[in-house]
């Protein structure tokens, strides 16, 4: 899984984003999401096109929605400056990072409310970007909030979360 995740977004091998996504759809049938649960990725900034094939959280939110007959919340949440990359950083420096570093959408209040939305992206490390951007999605009053990754780092793993 490793191999495949930096062949993806490394070495720009995004063909593997959408058997990926297939895969993780198939293990997200066994979680309880409810009626038509909104699917929201974690997006990069300026990017806000759903169909883009190089950015897994918006192929996977389109694939996920399609299964769980949901919607897909592409555009919803909006990264609103660019930052560094989490990888070269301390875990104190991505939670400031990416502090502040989403919005909703004009429309998203009305998407998510009351809604199961699900946050989806590839890699969980700390759980920084995750947490900064439940934060804000919290503010359209979800009936829940969830995430979905395809892996946790090895950091996650030893930190027991």
């Amino acid at each position: 899984m490793r191999q495949a995740i930096l062949q993806m977004k490394v070495q720009g091998e995004y063909q593997l984003a959408g058997q990926l996504s297939g895969m993780l759809a198939s293990l997200a049938k066994t979680l309880p999401l409810g009626d038509r649960p909104v699917f929201v990725p974690v997006p990069r900034f300026g990017i806000r096109d759903e169909r883009d094939p190089r950015h897994f959280p918006h192929v996977a939110c389109r694939i996920l929605s399609v299964g769980f007959d949901g919607d897909s919340g592409s555009g919803l949440l909006l990264k609103t400056r660019r930052t560094p990359l989490q990888t070269q950083l301390s875990d104190t420096e991505r939670l400031k990072n990416v502090d502040g570093v989403f919005e909703l959408s004009s429309n998203a209040g009305d998407q998510l409310r009351g809604r199961t939305v699900v946050i989806v992206d590839d890699v969980l490390t700390t759980g920084a970007t995750v947490c900064a951007a439940t934060n804000v999605i919290l503010q359209a009053r979800p009936h829940q909030c969830l995430y979905l990754t395809l892996a946790r780092s090895r950091a996650t793993i030893r930190s027991g979360l």
